[in-house]
Order: structure tokens, then C-alpha cells, then sequence
């Protein structure tokens, strides 16, 4: 019977043709998909298998590290951006603490006694600090400024010893 298009004489195609066609279509169908689906895990690679040799260069990115998974440690150079340009220069702060004096006031306190005493800032000065000491087992119920002037450090201590001590009142002083 001739084509009705070309006038020619149809070939005949035989079925075992087609199935050959077919069976080639599915093979090479199948060998594809079955590429695509071979995925290589982490758990399917020997710990230290695969080296920077094998790797190409821009080969990695962030995306492929856990936030977090990298350590400095890990990086052959400091990890770090380009210096930024130099900031304005800050305010100048107030004066500094130029003429500091320390004023330590010793006295003696009685076997079993409590006394109140001050280390008394020289003139020119006020009180900035102060406090109170002793080697020996007393008690420190007050150290404060001495008033609102700030002319010195009030301390009060108890000694429980049974023989008098050596007690200290001290005073961090500052020109006024």
C-alpha cells in the first residue's frame, strides 16, 4: 500500500523491531534514574578518606557547614574582614585624680572594747574612700564618712580580744 504523503511504497516494521526499540527506550530509562538516585552519605565515607586534593577549589560554601560547626582552628589564616577606617576622636573626660592622699590613723583599743575614731583629711581635700583594719579578732560595725563636708573616714571596731590592740582608720583623700 503506498503513502498517501509521498506516494511510496510503506515499509513494514516488524514487532520484534518495536520491542527492541522499546526494550532500549527502558534500559537506558532505567540506568538514568538509577544514576540520579546514587547519593553518597557521610556515614558511607572513611573518616579521613577524602582530602583537599579532592576537592575543587570553590568547590564548598557556608551552605554546606552547620552554623556553628567551624572553629578558628579550622582555618589555615585569621578569619577576618578588612580594617575599618579610624573613628572620630572622643570627648575629653573630666580631670583626672591628680593629688591622691592616703591618711592612715592608728589607735589603740581596750582588752574587750569598742572605740570610734577618724583618719582626718589634710586641708584642701575631701574624703573619697576609707575603711578600717586590725590583725587581730574585732568587729567593724561602722565605716562611713566621717560627714557631709567629707573631712575624713569614722570608723567604729570591738575587740574580743583580752588584751588591748592595734586598730587602723584609713582614708583615700583627694584635692578638693
Amino acid at each position: 500500500m503506498p503513502n498517501p504523503a509521498s506516494g511510496a511504497p510503506r515499509r513494514r516494521t516488524s514487532m520484534p523491531a518495536l520491542l527492541l526499540v522499546a526494550a532500549m527506550a527502558a534500559l537506558i530509562g532505567l540506568a538514568s534514574s538509577a544514576t540520579a538516585a546514587l547519593v553518597v552519605t557521610g556515614k558511607q565515607i572513611k573518616d579521613d578518606s577524602i582530602t583537599t586534593r579532592d576537592l575543587r577549589d570553590g568547590g564548598l560554601s557556608g551552605a554546606n557547614f552547620r552554623d556553628e560547626s567551624l572553629t578558628p582552628d579550622d582555618f589555615a589564616t585569621l578569619v577576618e574582614g578588612p580594617r575599618g577606617p579610624q573613628g572620630d576622636r572622643g570627648p575629653t573626660g573630666p580631670a583626672g585624680t591628680a593629688g591622691l592622699v592616703y591618711v592612715i590613723e592608728p589607735t589603740t583599743i581596750p582588752k574587750e572594747g569598742t572605740k570610734a575614731w577618724v583618719a582626718t583629711c589634710p586641708d584642701g581635700t575631701r574624703v573619697l574612700s576609707g575603711g578600717g583594719s586590725s590583725g587581730k579578732l574585732a568587729v567593724l560595725p561602722e565605716s562611713a564618712p566621717a560627714d557631709d563636708a567629707g573631712s575624713g573616714w569614722a570608723v567604729v571596731m570591738t575587740s574580743y580580744v583580752k588584751a588591748p590592740i592595734t586598730a587602723y582608720a584609713w582614708a583615700l583623700c583627694v584635692k578638693a
